[in-house]
């Protein structure tokens, strides 16, 4: 590693974009823990006065809505510049799935703001496009700021409105542009094809550039029909007026156009999420009746793979209510005989299939069968508990008392002396994961600050805090390293998927409000009280849905086409089998 690099006051956690003109990592400052974003330049790809007319315009832009630039640096590999960090990732990574209209029109006014100030400073941004808007969470909603300037231009520069090239985004660029023009009014058309696109699903032109380009200067923009009165009747105006072909006609600055949307305004009563789906997803009737009853509610299902078996035998884990486990081999139940201390928390299978963890409230047991297990540790109150997936240390937090306690597992030892820390009064934990070997995160919700992720090492060292902005359910893990599923509390239809390295926050709108969420190796299956079974595939589409049996509890998957779906009710519960090749699914097994 070259002195230049070292020298550097960040520590490159991972990359997150690769453009044009150079690489985006997340960073942390090494002393303060300050999550930034990195833009490596390429030396021959930006000249020289390109890149001062971009750190000339980060750092004379000062506002809410516009990335803020800390600081530059340079090295062997040419410079970089230090930016503010946005956790939501790009718009367009948030378009996966429809957005409420009061969030989209939310967004497109932080995006005018943003290019409002920017106009009353002398710039237009040039290059407008969702991959442009990055996103953060703050005070209850998604927060929009503009970013990448690279190709800005300075109004007074142009008395006669001429550039010096076409550069750009054919697909949101003005019709003045293709002809090397530009003017705030520009700026505003790219906004209008965005705000087009959100509402509608697709952008009003689609093609080549040299399709684009025809279409931006002659084919008139389609109605936008999705929209439900009084919303269509405000809204339509404001999308053709912001893409007339010609600048005179269109709102001359940012703020113009603002001031119009502003006067839109959406009530919950009428809110709906656009773009309005084409296909609605159907959810196939399942009538078939329990194949095995259950006395006791089943609050997790686990998959034991037991390789001293030959041949392997996979084995079911029913997590009950009470201090025992329950095991289902080969349609089976089997209620092992051991009583725990206190009800049971969580199962750790491990990786290897050599053996299973259990935590309950108050210990932690170890064994290679359900039936024979052996308590690790024994603590006085209530806790929560962590275990690294290979069983190699435990983790437990007890929120009465702020404390941290680590153990290294041994096959059915302890080491000597945990190591025991203290955590802050004001933390309301509610969950500790194992993020990976060596690394462990208390989850915490703040009145202000949202989920917070509090790092640590599995030695006690304290790392960082990450606060995420957004209230998050409880934390899925899945299985990629360093990811998480998780619902968020004030919009219970609202899935996030959170990467730790690097952070990433990535939202999906489903059309249920899930209380089971299941990542299985085709997708991920999502389901409410009611029954309803959503499947989507690795790209988040939908895949299809099942009405399943009400009042589920949990679900885990059989083979690569059964699930196991358990209920329970007033006293009562059984297990489902549900074969996915019964149903009209958009599947192959």
């Amino acid at each position: 590693m070259n002195s230049r690099h070292q020298r550097s006051s960040y520590r490159l956690l991972g990359l997150v974009g690769n453009g044009q003109f150079g690489r985006v990592y997340c960073g942390v400052h090494r002393k303060t823990g300050q999550l930034v974003a990195i833009k490596y330049l390429h030396r021959h790809s930006l000249s020289t006065h390109a890149f001062l007319r971009e750190l000339h315009c980060l750092l004379s832009l000062a506002h809410p809505n516009i990335v803020v630039c800390h600081a530059l640096e340079h090295s062997d590999e040419g410079r970089r510049l230090v930016l503010e960090y946005c956790v939501g990732g790009t718009l367009r990574s948030h378009m996966l799935s429809p957005l409420r209209l009061a969030d989209i029109l939310d967004l497109i006014t932080d995006v005018l703001c943003g290019l409002a100030h920017a106009h009353q400073q002398g710039i237009v941004h040039c290059d407008i496009k969702p991959e442009n808007i990055l996103l953060g969470y703050r005070d209850g909603r998604w927060r929009a700021k503009i970013s990448d300037f690279g190709i800005a231009k300075l109004i007074q520069e142009q008395p006669h409105r001429k550039g010096s090239g076409q550069t750009g985004s054919p697909a949101y660029m003005a019709p003045e542009r293709f002809y090397c023009q530009y003017s705030p009014a520009a700026d505003v058309y790219a906004v209008g094809i965005m705000l087009f696109e959100l509402l509608v699903g697709q952008r009003p032109f689609s093609g080549t550039p040299t399709t684009l380009q025809s279409a931006h200067l002659n084919q008139p923009v389609p109605k936008i029909n999705q929209l439900i009165e009084p919303f269509q009747s405000k809204l339509q105006p404001i999308v053709t007026k912001a893409l007339e072909k010609l600048p005179a006609r269109r709102y001359p600055t940012a703020a113009e156009m603002l001031v119009d949307l502003k006067d839109v305004v959406v009530s919950q009563e009428t809110d709906l999420y656009l773009p309005l789906s084409q296909t609605k997803t159907v959810y196939h009737s399942y009538t078939g009746d329990p194949w095995q009853p259950l006395t006791q509610s089943v609050g997790n299902l686990e998959e034991l793979s037991l390789s001293s078996v030959n041949p392997p035998v996979v084995l079911q884990m029913l997590m009950s209510q009470d201090c025992q486990l329950a095991v289902l081999q080969q349609r089976s139940i089997t209620v092992c005989s051991q009583v725990l201390d206190s009800p049971i928390q969580g199962l750790y299978p491990s990786r290897s299939g050599l053996g299973l963890i259990v935590s309950t409230q108050k210990s932690l047991w170890s064994g290679i069968h359900a039936d024979l297990l052996t308590p690790l540790i024994r603590w006085s109150m209530p806790a929560m508990v962590a275990v690294e997936p290979h069983h190699r240390w435990a983790a437990t937090v007890t929120p009465s008392t702020k404390q941290l306690v680590i153990v290294q597992l041994k096959t059915s030892h302890l080491v000597a002396h945990p190591i025991r820390r203290p955590l802050p009064p004001d933390i309301d934990i509610n969950q500790v994961i194992a993020i990976d070997s060596g690394h462990l995160a208390i989850v915490g919700h703040g009145a202000t600050t949202g989920t917070q992720l509090q790092l640590w090492n599995r030695r006690g060292m304290y790392l960082t805090s990450l606060n995420l902005g957004i209230t998050l359910d409880k934390l899925i893990p899945m299985q990629s390293s360093h990811q998480w599923m998780a619902v968020d509390v004030h919009a219970p239809q609202t899935i996030i998927f959170l990467t730790l390295k690097p952070l990433r926050m990535t939202r999906i709108t489903l059309d249920i409000c899930p209380t089971v969420m299941l990542e299985l190796p085709w997708g991920y299956l999502f389901c409410n009280d009611k029954g309803h079974i959503l499947l989507l595939d690795r790209d988040l589409s939908a895949i299809g849905g099942i009405q399943g049996p009400p009042n589920v509890t949990a679900i885990a998957p059989m083979s690569s086409h059964e699930l196991l779906v358990a209920t329970w009710q007033l006293k009562m519960g059984g297990l489902h089998c549900l074969d996915l090749r019964d149903f009209d699914l958009d599947i192959i097994f």
